[in-house]
């Protein structure tokens, strides 16, 4: 079985079904690397602060939410946990249409 792009609830009124949402066709795309055209070595994407201009690994990036110009706070996984977004994997269906329109 495909593994699920994402997982949440459908939910109307009082029902509430699980569902998994996979991917029902397969990925036909062509996929280009960015190469240097003098020696074709692969050209990688480094993280760079752009205060301090230094390499930064993945251990010390984390999220931060902008609340103003140039002002940052940090947030953690821990706290996005904690908010309280009862519908945050559920999709809402407000109303049923008939097929023919």
């Amino acid at each position: 079985m495909p593994r699920p792009l994402r997982t949440g609830a459908i939910s109307f009124g009082l029902v509430t079904i699980p569902v998994k949402i996979v991917s029902a066709t397969e990925d036909h795309d062509v996929h280009f690397h960015r190469v240097h055209l003098e020696d074709m070595g692969r050209v990688r994407t480094r993280k760079i602060c752009e205060i301090d201009g230094e390499v930064v690994s993945q251990d010390e990036i984390g999220k931060g939410y902008e609340i103003a110009t140039d002002q940052t706070v940090p947030v953690t996984d821990e706290e996005l946990r904690q908010m309280p977004l009862p519908t945050a994997k559920a999709i809402e269906i407000a109303a049923f249409v008939d097929a023919g329109t």
